[in-house]
């Protein structure tokens, strides 16, 4: 089994016990509300007593009694994939330009204090034991760009396919060689760090303003800031930064975009799902599609700390496309954008 394994929820914990030799994940009240619930979830895993669906209902009927109200079937499917590991799967930990790579060498297990002298406190419910193969590997040296993109899912985890795994071996090859795939990654990552640098200090109105030449760049026929006063019948806590229309799409982007230091929290993504009615008539007829632009970074687990108001929305919630700093740069990068004195002046 090949795993894409994110570790920055409770990033200082997760750091300590990779260096003690365990991965990490959360649902912590699971042990510490019922120990006994959680070692059957182990155990109903590794023993092959339910599919991954099946699994994800479970977390569904968890989800009627106390203290779990707040589980979901789709964090079941994360957990299950966690706990699906086995001596020998290989997990890729992705962290800001670089990533790591573990090759499990025991089962996954509850959570313990003892092993990993992580204070029983913090929100890590699971581990499994594993041992370095390769840290801090450059993205842009070693993986291919299927790889890449697989890199930037949100979620939890991610189980790679069995082509991804061809390329995961061929990549493992190349690290082992110290032979990078792409000899222009050194030359790509300073030009990436150099619009990540720039987007960070540009300010709020210009980092508008940069998204929406980058919308025009990429196609949009029409793009627009609207008036914060124009919500019609929506929700007060609705809001929309910037529009931008794909008539040949039949496509509208809604962005709310904000400039944070750090980490940026739900606001952004609670704004979007509170936009539910168009009142602009060169836009209503268009499929919406949201996206949330942040100079910060978000919590792998951002979406399930949205409040319950909005958890009627889940599938909406769902494809919002959640893009960081580091993001945006290599989207800009990878389109060919062309920074120019004009961009802020239109």
């Amino acid at each position: 089994m090949y795993l894409m394994q994110r570790v920055s929820h409770h990033a200082n914990a997760a750091d300590k016990m990779l260096k003690a030799g365990y991965l990490p994940i959360g649902w912590s009240a699971f042990r510490k509300h019922d120990l006994k619930l959680a070692n059957e979830l182990v155990d109903v895993v590794s023993n092959g007593q339910k599919t991954k669906y099946e699994f994800g209902q479970y977390f569904k009927e968890l989800s009627q009694t106390a203290p779990f109200g707040w589980l979901t079937p789709r964090q079941g499917y994360f957990l299950h994939n966690f706990l699906s590991l086995n001596k020998g799967s290989i997990v890729i930990v992705p962290k800001t330009q670089v990533f790591d790579v573990y090759e499990v060498v025991e089962k996954p297990e509850v959570f313990s204090s003892d092993k990993t002298n992580v204070d029983s406190e913090e929100d890590i419910g699971f581990m499994v034991k594993v041992k370095t193969l390769f840290s801090d590997v450059s993205r842009y040296e070693y993986l291919e760009t299927a790889l890449i993109s697989k890199l930037k899912f949100r979620g939890t985890n991610l189980v790679f396919s069995e082509d991804d795994e061809k390329l995961i071996k061929n990549m493992l090859k190349h690290i082992k060689d110290n032979n990078p795939i792409d000899d222009f990654s050194s030359t790509k990552a300073k030009i990436l760090n150099e619009i990540r640098d720039y987007i960070y200090n540009i300010g709020y109105d210009k980092f508008e303003r940069l998204i929406m030449a980058y919308m025009e760049h990429i196609g949009a026929d029409r793009v627009l800031i609207p008036s914060k006063k124009e919500k019609g019948d929506n929700n007060k806590r609705a809001d929309i930064d910037i529009k931008a229309s794909f008539r040949n799409l039949g496509i509208v982007i809604y962005v709310q975009a904000k400039c944070h230091i750090g980490m940026s929290d739900t606001t952004g993504i609670e704004q979007l799902l509170a936009y539910e009615t168009e009142i602009d008539q060169n836009f209503a007829e268009l499929v919406p599609v949201k996206w949330f632009i942040t100079t910060g970074e978000f919590d792998d687990d951002i979406k399930e700390q949205v409040p319950e108001t909005y958890w009627d929305k889940k599938e909406e919630l769902k494809n919002i496309k959640l893009i960081n700093g580091t993001d945006f740069a290599e989207m800009l990068y990878d389109s060919g954008f062309v920074f120019g004195s004009d961009v802020f002046k239109k």
